[in-house]
């Protein structure tokens, strides 16, 4: 038997909402994502993240942008000069209580693809001219991890890891292969692994 999983996990939200596709804050001051929910955001900028700049050795705020991709989320950083300094791919995969039946616990969670850090000049896809960014992978899965628990996916995520970072992942997030799928590359986060991930980095 094979349990059956539903891709796309669709919210309604209120038609004053999703009228609003503002690509740029329309207020002062530093939005945090720390009490948001994300998952109730409309396209466009989100919030901030807290990212160290290796190059000039200071704590800098990167604005987060959504944007919906064929029932998929797709999450982008940018830094002051509007410049994307990184983005990834976030599918949210609900199983329902018939679907459970081969599994001993919930196995819902968020796949996590396409996870870039264009700053990283360690990395094939380092965009020329870019500050160095460091934790950007971190604050990718902690917002993740944020929407598998509005999603009621327990905290759960998977990411399909690039072979040259998969050392980072699993020995300082402490992501281990995916056991139902040992040969495939993919990681997930195991349950004791949860907490820490999400005060990581002073978390989101």
């Amino acid at each position: 038997m094979i349990g059956k999983v539903q891709n796309n996990f669709v919210y309604s939200y209120p038609a004053s909402v999703c009228k609003f596709k503002s690509k740029q804050p329309s207020f002062q001051g530093i939005q945090r994502l720390t009490h948001m929910n994300i998952g109730m955001m409309p396209e466009g900028f989100i919030g901030h993240v807290v990212l160290r700049n290796a190059a000039k050795n200071t704590d800098d705020f990167i604005s987060v942008f959504k944007k919906f991709d064929c029932g998929q989320e797709r999450y982008f950083f940018k830094n002051d000069k509007d410049e994307v300094i990184g983005e990834f791919l976030a599918k949210i995969k609900k199983y329902f209580d018939y679907d459970r039946i081969m599994y001993k616990e919930d196995p819902s969670h968020v796949y996590v693809d396409d996870l870039f850090n264009y700053s990283n000049p360690n990395t094939p896809f380092y965009k020329k001219g870019l500050d160095y960014y460091k934790g950007l992978g971190v604050k990718a899965l902690q917002i993740a991890q944020r929407r598998s628990d509005e999603a009621q996916c327990i905290g759960n995520i998977k990411l399909n890891s690039m072979p040259e970072a998969r050392k980072f992942y699993t020995e300082k997030i402490g992501m281990v292969p995916d056991p139902q799928h040992p040969y495939s590359g993919m990681l997930m986060l195991p349950p004791d692994k949860k907490e820490p991930l999400s005060k990581m980095n002073g978390g989101l």
